[in-house]
């Protein structure tokens, strides 16, 4: 292990963390059966990397391939829509992960996080739909992308916080428990 210069911590030469990384304490007092599950998803490294890229490779496909482009004006609704959608994805999956389950659904939940959410969401679509409504002809007062950016920002917040709600009445998360209580997720 070594410390990086101006660094506070120590970090494992061969993951890059803090070698207190995996002492993290989590809201809830591990069983048996969860540390003999965290030790068993341990001993695969490989599988979580390759989920991720899997998930990401579906929203790929989803957003390139099967959406198509719509355009209202200089405004890409699309896009739009792909971003909002996505919060409000990110908000059920955050929702599901937080509730005390099964460790598989904790990792069905952060690959599908990393992978589909991290490419289904997009802040480079995003500025640059801001950049070109602020060059649009309709907009004098260069305000127009600023304005837009905060729009989307505002909705993906009321997605997520409707996700959320949606998540948190137990519904979603029992299934999901359940669903990965018998192996179906993850």
């Amino acid at each position: 292990s070594y410390s990086l210069p101006g660094s506070c911590c120590a970090t494992d030469a061969a993951t890059m963390l803090p070698r207190h990384a995996d002492d993290v304490q989590y809201s809830r007092v591990a069983t048996q059966d969860d540390v003999a599950a965290d030790q068993r998803h341990r001993a695969e490294p490989g599988s979580a990397l390759a989920q991720v890229v899997a998930w990401g490779a579906l929203a790929e496909c989803l957003t390139s391939v099967f959406c198509p482009i719509v355009m209202v004006g200089a405004l890409d609704v699309s896009a739009t829509i792909l971003n909002i959608s996505g919060a409000f994805l990110a908000g059920i999956a955050h929702s599901a992960d937080a509730t005390p389950s099964a460790p598989r659904l904790h990792s069905a939940c952060a690959t599908f996080q990393a992978g589909f959410i991290g490419v289904f969401t997009s802040f480079t679509v995003l500025f640059e739909q801001a950049a070109r409504l602020d060059t649009s002809p309709g907009c004098e007062n260069r305000a127009c992308g600023a304005g837009y950016v905060l729009a989307v920002f505002a909705a993906q917040l009321a997605a997520a916080a409707a996700a959320a709600r949606l998540g948190g009445r137990g519904q979603l998360a029992s299934r999901l428990a359940a669903a990965a209580a018998v192996g179906v997720v993850g």
